[in-house]
């Protein structure tokens, strides 16, 4: 343990970038066989499972009221970001959903501003010009069929629900990134005053608990779950690992270094399920899907330099 926590920040920041990018291949495979809700219940419980192992390095001794505080707003936007974000990955596909979360990146800088002070630089505007303009084209697909102002032609607000169409995921696909945003601003904070471990048993905690909540809420019978989710195969453990794994070396990499140096790198993960994913799914437009996940990084690069 303390070989690895001596190791430089940026090979636990591409650490997580390889592990995120891999679990999100396995995760779109996984949702084109389960309902979104179902899934992220049974991947919080797994999980939690899983990260009951950290126990034994978990330092619960020094936690105070602020650190609970910041750890449970990050996982309460994160819980429904997941939530969003699983659905917009199961209609759409993994080529065209993994370059547009780099946008969480402005949405984070966005609220960086607001509640830690935080000021964009002429190179960082630049950065979200570019951003804004990938992003654009790359949801191009999703307005085809509305009218400039992205309206449904003949169609009430209310079908836009109703009928379930790609720009519903994509707004949902948003809303994901936003709270996002919102959530990685309060792991900072929290883990201004935590171990990476502990916040991480944490988290993991929290959303297990949130998520459940969340269920009942939706569907109203936690007790259906076992049945719901019975034919879900070993897969969804290795996303557990995968997903434990990489909060730990993004959450350690935080504590060595600022937010604004690790982004840029654990960014690099969009690339692995927007060219292994797309090829895996045969999706179309695959390449100026590289190109433009290429274009956002350069963007990202501007906004954290």
């Amino acid at each position: 343990m303390d070989f690895l926590i001596s190791l430089p920040w940026y090979v636990f920041a591409l650490a997580s970038a390889v592990l995120v990018g891999t679990k999100t291949v396995l995760q779109k495979l996984e949702l084109k066989r389960e309902h979104s809700l179902d899934y992220v219940v049974a991947f919080s419980v797994v999980t939690l499972v899983i990260t009951l192992f950290l126990w034994p390095w978990v330092d619960l001794s020094n936690v105070g009221y602020l650190a609970v505080v910041y750890t449970y707003a990050a996982a309460l936007f994160g819980s429904i970001g997941i939530w969003l974000g699983a659905k917009a990955l199961r209609h759409l596909d993994v080529s065209f959903v993994s370059p547009q979360t780099i946008l969480t990146t402005l949405f984070t800088l966005v609220f960086a501003y607001f509640i830690l002070g935080e000021v964009l630089t002429q190179s960082q505007w630049s950065g979200v010009v570019i951003l804004l303009f990938s992003a654009l084209v790359l949801a191009k697909g999703s307005f085809a069929s509305f009218h400039s102002f992205g309206l449904p032609g003949g169609l009430p607000v209310g079908g836009l629900f109703a009928k379930k169409t790609k720009l519903l995921y994509e707004l949902l696909l948003i809303l994901s990134m936003i709270l996002f945003g919102l959530a990685t601003v309060m792991d900072k904070l929290a883990l201004a005053n935590l171990d990476a471990v502990t916040f991480i048993f944490l988290i993991g905690v929290f959303l297990c608990i949130n998520h459940l909540i969340l269920y009942w809420v939706v569907v109203g019978n936690i007790k259906k779950i076992p049945r719901r989710v019975d034919h879900l195969g070993w897969i969804i453990v290795l996303i557990a690992v995968l997903t434990i794994l990489s909060r730990l070396t993004y959450a350690q990499a935080l504590n060595l270094t600022e937010l604004s140096l690790v982004m840029p790198i654990k960014k690099i993960s969009i690339l692995i399920p927007t060219i292994w994913g797309g090829k895996i799914l045969k999706e179309k437009h695959l390449p100026l899907r590289i190109v433009v996940a290429g274009l956002m990084l350069l963007g990202v690069w501007l906004l954290v330099k």
